[in-house]
């Protein structure tokens, strides 16, 4: 009955219960911290649970997806709501930009002191964590393609994900011809051809669709890959089980829609 008045209060502060209390100031002897570690496993899972079943059953969304990652990769750092942050960083970018174009926008994000890819812990949990990259300014280059592609969907500017072989890029038009991003190399813009001649002899059909802007349950499912294997190598086994759950059942959907399986 005290653990459940326990749970009920620490559930309204809607975050990690030992970071509010260590921010508050309130010490907390050794068992308090281990039976409010123990509760904060159960307030994690119950959210994450209840958090996947109401995405699962509503049209897939990038956004709120991301939402669910940063909650479960909260361990490794990226507290913030990464909805909070995508609005701070529209707002500075609207500050600057009163007139958004694609030029613009991808400029100011990844600019020398923007988002940038982190060259050295790639495979960190945290890189996956879209709060994580726009509090640190690092991350995957799926996470940083998801994060021009939001803030250009608050902005009007229509920017896509390609689900590239080996290395995630971002998608739209400038002065009506298509072109491809890529995030973590500073934003920098590739054109067709040089895509093409890196596919080497890939079919015609196969390398269209590789090219192609990819749906949300497929960014979703590219983002679990690599959570999924950023922490088996963290050997984070709860966590993993759940990534590897999860992941399951976007593939399921995904071989219902017939969509092929490209490489993380």
């Amino acid at each position: 009955m005290v653990r459940h008045a326990v749970m009920t209060k620490l559930r309204e502060l809607g975050r990690d219960p030992l970071v509010a209390l260590d921010e508050a100031g309130i010490e907390l002897n050794p068992a308090q911290r281990r039976l409010l570690a123990s509760i904060r496993g159960e307030l994690e899972a119950k959210r994450l649970d209840d958090g996947w079943e109401r995405w699962s059953n509503t049209p897939p969304d990038l956004e709120a997806f991301h939402v669910l990652i940063c909650t479960l990769l909260s361990e490794y750092g990226g507290f913030n709501d990464p909805r909070l942050m995508l609005e701070q960083w529209t707002q500075r970018y609207r500050v600057r930009h009163p007139a958004p174009d694609l030029e613009s926008l991808v400029a100011f994000l990844f600019s020398h002191d923007g988002l940038q890819g982190d060259t050295e812990d790639y495979f960190a949990p945290r890189n996956s964590s879209l709060s994580w990259a726009l509090e640190h300014k690092r991350g995957l280059p799926i996470t940083l393609c998801s994060a021009l592609i939001l803030v250009g969907k608050r902005v009007g500017v229509d920017i896509h994900g390609v689900a590239f072989p080996g290395h995630f890029l971002a998608q739209s038009h400038l002065h009506g011809e298509p072109l491809w991003i890529d995030a973590f190399d500073g934003g920098r813009f590739i054109a067709k051809e040089e895509l093409v001649e890196a596919l080497g002899r890939v079919p015609a059909t196969t390398r269209d669709r590789v090219l192609a802007p990819a749906s949300v349950i497929e960014i979703c499912a590219r983002i679990l890959r690599n959570v999924v294997t950023s922490l088996e190598r963290a050997e984070d086994i709860q966590r993993h089980r759940r990534a590897v759950k999860w992941l399951g059942q976007l593939d399921d959907r995904l071989r219902e829609l017939e969509v092929p399986d490209y490489p993380v």
